[in-house]
């Protein structure tokens, strides 16, 4: 990890607050179920999340009656998960596990990995074993989606933005400072935290977080190499038309529906 606060540590407990309003997890959820009956012949049971932060796809689909497992590294999101599934009444399980390398005795219909965590796997071998892994907990001919960064629609020059959001506990500014680097294909992230109640600052912090991006033929070779038959890759939220939609070389963010080969 590079420098600041190690990931999703302090950044867990803001989380929820900032993107509640910046993600829509009930379309996700939507998408997903699309996927499910596009590519797969029966409705999944079992449905592993991977990098599932604090639960808010998990919970949606354990709503909606599907046996979730959930897998992440960050305690402290897997903390705010558990409560929130406490506070449901949901039966979710959500596990302490590294992606790269996992053995959970179970098997899944589908395993999905939403809202670019996958980009967190920086190094090919982390790629390749997080794919080796995901293939043998998923069913044959099992169903892995989940969504990557195109390269070719990621800005090159350094990008600024900040988010503003406004509770009756406190009040939260997020500066966030992008550089990628098309020779590494690695967008390191610096997010600036500013916690405040009036005047008063409450919480101040720094973390990066490094996501990488793929090609689209690098994406498919790797999944093939892995094990996997690619069903099709998406415009994220675009219509589940016959036949594959090919992403734009501007489509930054990509879907991806892949079956465990037999």
């Amino acid at each position: 990890m590079a420098r600041g606060t190690p990931t999703y540590d302090r950044f867990a407990r803001y989380y929820d607050f900032i993107y509640e309003d910046l993600v829509d997890y009930d379309a996700d959820v939507r998408y997903l179920e699309a996927l499910f009956r596009r590519f797969l012949p029966r409705k999944p049971v079992r449905v592993l999340d991977l990098g599932c932060g604090t639960g808010n796809h998990a919970l949606r689909l354990a709503r909606r009656r599907y046996e979730v497992t959930g897998l992440d590294r960050s305690r402290a999101q897997l903390a705010l998960a558990r409560r929130k599934a406490r506070a449901a009444g949901l039966p979710i399980r959500f596990i302490a596990g590294d992606m790269r390398s996992f053995r959970l005795g179970a098997r899944f219909d589908a395993a999905i990995c939403m809202f670019g965590a996958f980009g967190y796997l920086l190094r090919t071998r982390d790629v390749t074993g997080a794919l080796r892994s995901i293939r043998r907990h998923l069913s044959p001919g099992g169903l892995f989606a989940f969504e990557f960064w195109q390269s070719s629609a990621a800005r090159p020059a350094p990008h600024l933005s900040w988010v503003h959001r406004t509770g009756p506990a406190f009040e939260l500014v997020r500066l966030d400072a992008a550089r990628y680097d098309p020779r590494t294909q690695m967008l390191p992230i610096d997010f600036h935290f500013f916690v405040f109640k009036g005047r008063r600052m409450l919480d101040r912090f720094d973390e990066t977080h490094t996501v990488r991006t793929y090609r689209v033929a690098e994406m498919r070779g790797l999944l093939v190499r892995s094990g996997f038959d690619v069903s099709g890759m998406y415009r994220i939220g675009a219509r589940l038309k016959k036949g594959v939609e090919r992403p734009r070389r501007d489509t930054f963010r990509v879907f991806v529906a892949a079956r465990s080969k037999a």
